[in-house]
């Protein structure tokens, strides 16, 4: 499922040359989609060969704290949601409505109750 969602990323995005941010914040948005972000994210962490590259010997990613976000991250696996992949990259796919459904869902879930 990774290496799918991140294939459809790369073949939509790279023609267009979007930048590499613009592409992790869609893979994270396919993680929420499919509800398996804190899998993808422990499967990233394990990676020495990644982590060792790109961050720092100190930062959280390479230490074992890595643990707690994923932990935090499976918590959003119980929500549903429909995020667009392509929300940066297409500027008619940028609407308001948007930010309704996710106050909605956070209020339906009692997350932020306050924001009514």
């Amino acid at each position: 499922m990774l290496f799918r969602a991140m294939h459809l990323i790369n073949a939509s995005h790279d023609p267009l040359n979007i930048s590499a941010d613009v592409k992790l914040r869609s893979l994270i948005c396919a993680g929420l989609n499919e509800q398996c972000l804190h899998m993808w994210f422990a499967t990233f962490c394990q990676c020495t060969e990644v982590t060792e590259r790109w961050y720092a010997p100190w930062s959280f990613i390479r230490s074992p704290a890595w643990f707690q976000i994923k932990c935090e991250l499976r918590l959003l696996s119980k929500y549903a949601f429909n995020l667009s992949l392509d929300y940066e990259v297409n500027p008619s796919s940028q609407t308001e409505p948007v930010k309704q459904d996710v106050q909605d869902m956070l209020i339906k879930h009692h997350l932020f109750s306050w924001m009514s």
